[in-house]
Formats: C-alpha cells, structure tokens, sequence
C-alpha cells in the first residue's frame, strides 16, 4: 500500500479564495451572535470571527494573511489596522478544516451613532489571490456636537461629583463647595488628533466687579487615535465663612491651545447662610 502526499491542493468550498460565515459576537469570542437592531456604544468590545473559503495548500501547508480595518461613518480609522497569519500544515483528517479567524475590537470613546464598517482582506501566499468582505455595525447614543468655533457648554451646578443632573436651582451653603461642570467642543486638532485646551474660571459680584479669578485651573491634552470631539471640564470652589450671602456669576473661561482661540460660558449661584 502506498501513501500519496498531495503536493497541491483548494479547500472543498472551491469557487477561488473568499470569506464566509462572518458573525459578530455578544459579549464574548464564540458567543451567540448579537440580535438583529444591536446597537454598540463607545468603549464596548466587539467580538468578530471568520471563516476562510477557497485556499490553495502547497506541501499541504496553508498560508494566508488578514487584515480587519474599522472605520465610522465618515472612513476614520477608529484603531490601527489588524493584521495576522494562518499558516498551518493539513494531515488526512483535514479535508472539511477551514481556516477561522477571531478578533476583538475594543471600540474607542465619543463615537457617534451611525452605520459603521468592518473591511477584512485574506491574501493567499500560495495562490496569489485575495479576497476582501464588509461587515456592518452599528454604534447608537447621543450625536456629538459638530461647531464652528471653540464653545463651553452645559455649565452647570452639582451637589455632588456622582450627580448626573445638574441642580434645579444652584443654591449653596456658606461653607459649602461649589461644583461646576461643563463640555469643551469646537477645539482644533492638530497632527495625530492632538488637542490641547486649558481653562480658568472668574466670580462677579452683582455689580460685575471680579471677586475671585483663577486663570488656569486645569486643563486637558492628549493625542489618541481616534479623534476626540469633546471633553469634560470641572471647577470647584470653596465658598468659605468669609463668603457673603448674595447672588453672584461664574464665568468659566476656556482656551484652545492649538487653534488660538477662546470661549466661555456664564452661569449664576446663590450663597445663603
């Protein structure tokens, strides 16, 4: 009896080199597939398998290279590409085995909602050949807001930072300390989505005499890879027993350090003794 080593041989599905049974994943690699309507949200992790179809082995031993690129709704990259290899060597038992591919995809933060793509390429090293597939998903929540100029907005009051809601009337206690929250968008970005803003804050009195200034209290920088498109800001404030009972104004006041430009945003309290 003689054992034949095949020298050349395509995976059974035949019909050249292509990408099949592609499935995204709830919560974990090889989990069911997300229901029909699934909506992600940023920082959520996408989990995404394959198979590949139409292979050619040679000395049977398989060897292809992949590439899964995310994009959103506009073709932003939202990571850097993936890539990776299956090179396997086939025995006898192999005749049904068809190459798969796992990948996660830690989603970034600020996405806006919309349609987004997965773009998967296989290249075959033995045939020479490629393939390419989209998969589509969708990422809900609120839309970010697009500006034309540097702005602060949603200032507001808290009690306390866990608060989600702002007060409905901002009234402090001597003694007690303000919170102020706010959103910085519109900032510029430069090379490699860098962004760099700073921001201060001013206290008026009823007449607009300033009683208290900080020029630069804090401030944000970075240089992610994808876009940031807002960024939360915070102000505290010791109202403490010198402090006189009165209604006054706090003007938070905002620089965009990479395109050289300013913003700010007023809103009233009330100490009370």
């Amino acid at each position: 009896m003689g054992v034949v080593c095949a020298q050349e041989k395509t995976a059974p599905a035949g019909g050249g080199l292509a990408i099949g049974r592609q499935v995204l994943h709830q919560k974990q690699e090889d989990g069911p597939a997300i229901p029909a309507g699934y909506e992600y949200y940023s920082g959520e992790l996408l989990y995404l398998s394959f198979r590949v179809t139409g292979f050619r082995a040679v000395k049977d031993v398989v060897d292809l290279r992949w590439q899964v690129v995310a994009v959103d709704p506009e073709g932003l990259l939202l990571t850097p590409p993936a890539n990776g290899v299956v090179r396997e060597e086939l025995s006898v038992n192999d005749k049904d085995w068809l190459p798969k591919v796992q990948y996660t995809l830690p989603l970034p933060a600020q996405l806006p909602p919309g349609e987004y793509k997965l773009k998967i390429q296989v290249a075959d090293e033995n045939a020479k050949a490629s393939a390419d597939k989209e998969v589509a998903f969708r990422v809900g929540g609120r839309a970010l807001p697009k500006l034309e100029k540097f702005s602060v907005l949603g200032l507001g009051f808290y009690r306390d930072d866990a608060d989600r809601q702002p007060m409905e009337a901002a009234v402090y206690k001597v003694g007690q300390t303000l919170l102020a929250k706010f959103q910085l968008a519109g900032f510029q970005l430069g090379e490699k989505n860098r962004f760099e803003v700073s921001y201060g804050l001013a206290v008026l009195g009823a007449s607009g005499k300033v009683l208290y200034a900080q020029e630069n209290a804090a401030g944000d920088d970075g240089a992610p890879f994808y876009p940031r498109r807002l960024l939360n800001g915070a102000l505290t404030l010791n109202l403490t027993e010198g402090v006189q009972a009165a209604t006054y104004t706090l003007v938070v006041k905002a620089r965009d350090k990479v395109g050289q430009t300013e913003a700010e945003a007023r809103a009233e309290f009330q100490v009370v003794k």
